[in-house]
């Protein structure tokens, strides 16, 4: 039996090739004190004094494993009951490492064994295999739900497409009935549009209903009479159809002396229609489309009081060659410079200006109502014309004559004073 002694130096040695942990920042529990151990001789090693030091955290895989002892350790007996324990690994030594001291612990904590960390096992797998059936199940109860839903918005399409044609059958009978026939037609006369020529152009069938009439028609209708430049149609129910032509505008009355006529010129620079030349007027000139004037004007004095009846300038000494169609534009250049004229004076100048001689584009001149001649040319910088004579009129007195083909190297003359 070996001796007390011997049991410690067994006992030191075993716990020598174990390794100690010490919780970083303090001790656990009570501090043990130090022990010191007798010096082991060992028969294969030779005398050598080792110094065991507590291993921390990661020098666990350094730590330099005990030199066996060549005596034979003294193996405790197994307690009752206690699982037998497993053989110890031998931790190979570290290179560099220093030999732990034989002897020294740390409390009372016990050698563990440095395969006491299992590994992990794998979780198995949550997974499950997919069944076929159940798949072709999720997607028949798919399609059955998209085919309902495709079912009901087809019910309502159906229902609304439905309703549209009942609708539509409604309207139909509705605009063929009677319910609607324009048999109250009135159309407001013009001057030179009365309502019995309009009546005589229309084409309106006889039992036409209001959401039949076509207004483009009877615009297209009217506008056979040269004064017509568009139509107002409105529609008035149940019965009544009001129809009110629009008259052009006119801005010039052209006198051609050679065959002694008068034609108006609308503001689209169209001609109109021929104007007689006989006119009668009152007192103050004016004319009477109405009754019996006082006076009766012919000739180009006829003209003269046409232009000032519709607002207008009156144009004289026109070409013999100027052919005028009713509804046809103006072609003539002379006749266009003209119109030129009166949309390039200003409404101030343009009321003094009596009438606008056009026999040629260079020979263009206007006469004032106050007997003044003014010598234009063509119809380039009217505004600048206007202008010089303007001036010239308010800063020289006894002019009779103005030239201003060329507006910035004017000249004009006078009549002498006494």
């Amino acid at each position: 039996m070996a001796s007390s002694s011997d049991r410690k130096l067994n006992s030191s040695a075993s716990r020598a090739s174990k390794p100690t942990f010490r919780r970083a920042g303090g001790r656990s529990g009570a501090p043990a004190k130090p022990q010191r151990n007798t010096i082991a001789h060992s028969k294969s090693v030779g005398h050598a004094r080792q110094t065991s030091r507590p291993v921390v955290g990661s020098q666990l895989g350094n730590r330099p494993a005990a030199k066996k002892s060549s005596r034979p350790s003294v193996t405790s007996k197994p307690v009752m009951g206690a699982k037998p324990a497993r053989p110890m690994a031998t931790p190979k030594p570290s290179t560099g490492a220093k030999a732990a001291r034989p002897g020294r612990t740390l409390g009372a904590s016990k050698p563990r064994s440095l395969t006491s960390v299992p590994a992990t096992a794998k979780k198995p797998s949550g997974k499950k295999g997919v069944n076929p059936l159940s798949s072709l199940r999720a997607m028949a109860n798919k399609t059955s739900d998209a085919a309902s839903v495709v079912t009901g918005k087809g019910k309502i399409v159906g229902g609304v497409l439905a309703a549209l044609a009942v609708l539509v059958v409604v309207a139909i009978v509705v605009i063929n009935s009677g319910l609607f026939t324009a048999t109250d037609i009135q159309i407001q006369g013009s001057e030179h549009v009365t309502k019995h020529d309009a009546i005589q152009l229309i084409d309106l069938p006889e039992g036409t209903s209001l959401f039949n009439v076509d207004p483009d028609q009877i615009t297209e209708d009217l506008k056979q009479n040269p004064w017509v430049s568009g139509v107002d149609v409105q529609r008035q129910f149940p019965h009544t159809l009001i129809i009110t032509p629009m008259e052009r505008k006119v801005i010039a009355i052209a006198y051609i002396s050679s065959d002694d006529l008068a034609w108006a010129i609308g503001d689209d620079d169209t001609w109109i229609a021929p104007l007689s030349t006989s006119v009668e007027v009152d007192d103050q000139g004016n004319v009477i489309t109405t009754g019996q004037g006082s006076n009766t004007l012919t000739g180009i004095d006829a003209a003269l009081a046409l232009a000032k009846h519709y607002g207008a300038v009156l144009l004289t000494d026109v070409s013999a060659d100027v052919a005028p169609v009713s509804g046809q534009a103006v072609s003539s250049k002379a006749v266009k410079a003209g119109l030129d004229y009166v949309r390039g004076f200003s409404s101030e100048f343009l009321g003094q200006v009596k009438d606008i001689s056009t026999p040629s584009v260079e020979a263009i001149s206007a006469n004032l109502n106050n007997g003044i001649e003014v010598s234009l040319g063509d119809s380039d910088d009217i505004a600048k014309k206007e202008r010089v004579v303007t001036k010239l009129l308010s800063q020289v007195e006894g002019v009779t004559y103005i030239n201003v083909r060329s507006p910035g190297n004017y000249t004009f003359r006078n009549a002498p004073t006494s």
